[in-house]
């Protein structure tokens, strides 16, 4: 019984350890592009969330409440160039036209000048 319970203990121990190592190796995701109001744009129905249309014309609405997050969002009627970086996997979405665009939450917002 002992010898099992060190086994199980032992697996356990490497699968947490494998999911580190696994979780240290990626690499940061982030969406760059020209910003603007998702609501005002007739993408989302409420809350005037951030969003960057990337190089590719994709629309990303971002959700967020870090201090970058609120500062980006008050210059999101701008065309800004901003980086956004991701703090979730991207959901994609159709607005009420039927265009598909993507929504996740962000950790940080970077506006260029």
């Amino acid at each position: 019984m002992k010898c099992f319970n060190f086994f199980r203990t032992a697996t356990v121990m490497l699968a947490f350890a494998g999911a580190g190592i696994v979780q240290a190796g990626e690499s940061v995701k982030t969406v760059s592009g020209k910003s603007d109001c998702a609501t005002c744009s007739g993408v989302t129905s409420a809350g005037h969330s951030l969003m960057i249309v990337d190089a590719k014309g994709e629309r990303w609405v971002l959700l967020g409440d870090s201090a970058s997050y609120k500062a980006a969002q008050k210059d999101r009627m701008d065309a800004k160039k901003m980086t956004a970086t991701l703090a979730s996997e991207p959901v994609s979405k159709m607005d009420e036209k039927g265009k598909e665009y993507k929504e996740a939450k962000v950790s940080e917002v970077k506006i260029e000048s």
